[in-house]
């Protein structure tokens, strides 16, 4: 709790920042589920595919969030994977937000991962509890509302914590763009 209050505060800072610099921030609250843990390749040290679907279903607006990670983890001396560290940088990946207003299909924002990291919070037996996803998002493209220049400027977040013994994923997707 006290993290997604956290991520919650550093949201309405954001928002105050932007509103200042005339620059526009919408910060969605999602949830969901982790749906793949990714591929580790030994040959890279990069796990490939870790991915999510999150969503949150409003009125007027309902979003629908997926997003796709790739991550550095490397083998520890025993040759186990990522057993070493509790801090992993983000090196790529994917994702999109689909946006339907008022139960119509209202656009479709696409882009790329440009960076963050993922941290282990262990539990005091020394297990993985939770994982906290801190993850930069450049738009490169959209559909409909967001397509053509809407969609140039855009860049923005995901702030997420997932129940390692779960899946279950809670989090904000934000953007900022400058008011097109």
């Amino acid at each position: 709790m006290i993290k997604i209050a956290a991520m919650i505060i550093l949201a309405i800072g954001l928002t105050t920042s932007a509103a200042a610099q005339s620059v526009l921030t919408r910060i969605i609250p999602l949830t969901g589920i982790e749906t793949a843990q990714g591929t580790f390749n030994p040959l890279t040290n990069i796990v490939y595919g870790n991915s999510f679907v999150l969503s949150n279903i409003a009125e007027p607006e309902t979003h629908l969030f997926t997003i796709s990670l790739d991550y550095s983890c490397a083998l520890d001396n025993l040759g186990e994977q990522c057993a070493g560290s509790t801090h992993f940088p983000v090196t790529g990946g994917s994702w999109s937000l689909v946006v339907f207003h008022n139960n119509e299909y209202s656009g479709t924002l696409f882009g790329k991962v440009s960076g963050g990291a993922i941290d282990i919070v262990k539990n005091n037996d020394g297990k993985p509890d939770f994982r906290q996803m801190q993850i930069d998002l450049k738009a490169t493209g959209g559909l409909k509302s967001f397509a053509g220049e809407k969609s140039a400027n855009i860049s923005g977040g995901y702030e997420a914590v997932t129940d390692t013994s779960s899946g279950q994923t809670t989090g904000n997707f934000y953007y900022t763009y400058g008011g097109q």
